[in-house]
């Protein structure tokens, strides 16, 4: 059972909000008259959100059909005659073709990104396709739409540069965790990044053409994007009745930043079902996608055409009497829709070993459908499948690829061997005879495993969030030694503990090279972009996230060692100020038959940046640089940080400027060394080192 942490940081209070202060009046926001004939209106003049001294009906809609909330175009059709549309106050709009036909987001039906499932409005008829941020009310009907979880997201981009501080309201429904019946929650949308000059690295759908209005079309460099964002719900489980949008503008207009928004979805706790039939799950594997081209160990591009791939998992935690597991898929780094037309799960044989099955692998079904398609940018979760998974089990999760793919986006340096069969389905194959192992470099598309936990006291996940020393990039290639299974390896042979693992422990590490917040309006962000929002926060009931990131950003730093240390620690601060802002899956208890919130949300965990080492060895000024961001970590941050420098360098200290040479081979960590960093966490869990252990 969760324990109340931090009582003073975060009071409930401080979330309520009374919308008299946006009764006062509103922008003009009433569709015009001609709207619905299929002719975009003139968008009158863009105001600023400050400005609320017009008043007018706000637009009211469903968030499973948001048609009624509809005041802008921002997709046509380009012909020789491209259809009226307008995003941006210049004439210019997004190529429906790239949408549709190219990323595989229909009209009017369902996205899932990020967890969140969205109903997509129509493009590319001229009429209305998106919402202004201008106040409407976005209401949550009580079935046909997920009305209950943990986030809100919002697929959202900006016209004009990028929009700031777009700020709205969530009602919460009778029986809620707040002091009043219903209650407001206020939201803030930090940053709305523009859709041409917003970063690539945190969209969540990248296109090609941009449509202008003089019926010619262009290939911007960076490409048009949209972006999922997520809000965190202080009151996890409570039945949400509506969402009220930004009151922040009601026109586009040329170089004023204009928030627009295509959809929005609840994202699902990790809880199931209800009372006897209720499922409390929890991650126990996980891979982040993080590159939109698999390699071959020679570099070339990896393909698959009509054939299964079999994928293994070595899992952390395994299932309780509930024996269920479920599988995550993502298409999010993929630029075209991807179709499975069949996937399984098995255990792999402990003898045998490679692609063969313990058993005859169970068909996986998402929705009821032994076929699913993932359009580029979005992703699937399985329906549950009776399993009995063992603590540090090999899962072997197959999965038919529908026709050619030329290009299938995954993780990029996932040390992990894959499987590939002939052009056929053999997802329900026991034995290996008709697979071979291949040369991949990454894993493709499978992103997560989930089981079953204890419904009378569930356990959450650990998330190890970071670069290369997360990642385990010069690690074994045998799927088995990221820092991951280090960490689980650490706790089965934990000598203050009983040789199980009580938590899961995912592995959300990347080969990039920063995983520093990249876009900063306030040092103290309340709600997350990507990579953050899809590596971490959608992780099977995570209640814990360890960070441990910086040593690129260092190595790529050219300026004085302040400056360098100071953007780093800039960035490690805003990650955990983002991450606690967040509330686990299961933080309400009940009182009187009423849900409370229990203060608990997600704890975060820093880790010291380790030596840099031969292989990629750092500047003086840059050692400089390290060494006092660990002091930092050191001064700021008391019983919330792990020392991994002090784990893997000669002297066993911070401030040590080499690693020792049992935990490299060729210049670069070795087993040893990822053995050595899974070593200080425990010790440091189980010294009482932490204000707030892992549970």
């Amino acid at each position: 059972m969760l324990t109340s942490r931090r009582p003073a940081s975060r009071p409930i209070a401080a979330v309520i909000v009374v919308a008299a202060a946006l009764a006062a009046g509103s922008l003009t926001t009433t569709a015009p008259a001609h709207a619905a004939s299929g002719a975009p209106a003139q968008p009158p003049r863009a105001t600023s959100h400050s400005t609320h001294s017009q008043s007018a009906a706000r637009l009211t809609c469903a968030i499973n059909d948001t048609s009624g909330c509809l005041n802008n175009t921002a997709t046509s059709t380009f012909t020789t005659t491209t259809s009226p549309a307008d995003a941006d106050g210049s004439g210019n709009s997004f190529n429906v073709a790239d949408l549709t036909s190219t990323a595989g987001w229909r009209s009017g039906k369902t996205v899932t990104v990020d967890g969140a499932t969205m109903t997509l409005p129509n493009f590319g008829t001229g009429t209305y396709d998106n919402m202004l941020a201008s106040g409407q009310t976005v209401t949550v009907p009580s079935s046909g739409a997920v009305n209950t979880g943990d986030a809100v997201v919002f697929l959202a981009f900006a016209t004009g540069a990028a929009a700031k501080d777009a700020s709205g309201t969530i009602t919460y429904a009778k029986n809620n965790c707040l002091t009043s019946d219903p209650a407001d929650q206020d939201y803030s949308l930090d940053t709305v990044p523009d859709w041409l000059s917003g970063p690539s690295s945190a969209a969540s759908i990248t296109l090609v053409h941009e449509n202008h209005s003089d019926n010619t079309q262009t290939s911007p460099s960076s490409g048009p994007k949209v972006y999922a964002i997520s809000v965190p719900l202080v009151c996890p489980g409570s039945v949400i009745s509506s969402v009220s949008l930004p009151l922040f503008t009601n026109g586009v207009q040329a170089g004023r930043p204009t928030p627009h928004i295509l959809g929005l979805g609840i994202r699902p706790m990790t809880v199931t079902g209800s009372g006897s039939s209720a499922q409390h799950w929890v991650g126990t594997w996980a891979s982040v996608q993080d590159t939109d081209k698999v390699q071959l160990s020679d570099d070339s591009t990896a393909t698959v055409d009509d054939q299964t791939l079999r994928i293994p998992a070595h899992v952390s935690i395994g299932t309780d009497s509930g024996i269920g597991a479920r599988v995550h898929l993502s298409n999010a780094m993929g630029a075209t829709p991807v179709t499975f037309d069949a996937a399984s799960v098995a255990l792999q044989d402990t003898t045998a070993g490679g692609a063969t099955a313990a058993s005859a692998p169970t068909t996986l079904t998402f929705d009821g459908s032994a076929s699913v398609t993932i359009p580029a940018g979005g992703d699937a979760t399985s329906d549950p499948v009776t399993l009995t998974v063992p603590q540090q089990a090999t899962v072997l999760v197959s999965l038919q690829v529908h026709g050619s793919v030329s290009a299938m986006p995954g993780h990029s340096v996932a040390r992990t061997p894959v499987w590939v069969s002939d052009a056929a389905n053999r997802t329900s194959d026991t034995a290996a005879a008709h697979y071979m192992q291949t040369t991949y470099a990454g894993l493709p598309y499978l992103s997560g495993i989930d089981v079953t936990t204890s419904t009378s006291n569930p356990t959450g996940s650990l998330v190890l969030y970071g670069d290369q020393s997360v990642n385990g990039d010069t690690a074994s290639e045998d799927g088995r030694h990221h820092l991951s299974d280090a960490i689980t390896n650490a706790l089965v042979n934990d000598p203050h503990g009983d040789t199980s693992v009580d938590y899961g422990v995912l592995n959300a590490g990347t080969n990039s090279n920063s995983l520093l917040p990249q876009i900063t309006n306030s040092p103290n962000l309340l709600n997350a972009l990507n990579p953050l929002d899809r590596n971490v926060l959608v992780q099977g009931n995570v209640r814990t996230v360890l960070v441990s990131t910086g040593a690129a950003d260092l190595l790529n730093c050219t300026s004085n060692a302040n400056t360098c240390a100071t953007d780093v620690e800039k960035g490690l601060a805003s990650l955990k100020t983002q991450l606690n802002s967040y509330y686990t899956d299961d933080s309400q208890i009940y009182i009187d038959q009423q849900p409370i919130t229990h203060n608990s949300d997600i704890t975060v965990y820093l880790a010291t940046i380790p030596p840099f080492t031969a292989a990629h060895p750092g500047t003086a000024t840059q050692e400089a640089a390290r060494e006092q961001v660990n002091n930092y970590l050191f001064d700021s941050y008391p019983g919330e940080f792990i020392d991994f420098a002090a784990a893997v360098s000669t002297d066993g200290t911070a401030t040590s400027s080499t690693v020792k040479a049992a935990d490299l081979s060729d210049g670069n960590p070795s087993d040893a060394y990822y053995a050595d960093l899974a070593g200080r966490y425990v010790n440091d869990a189980d010294s009482g080192a932490l204000i707030d252990p892992p549970n």
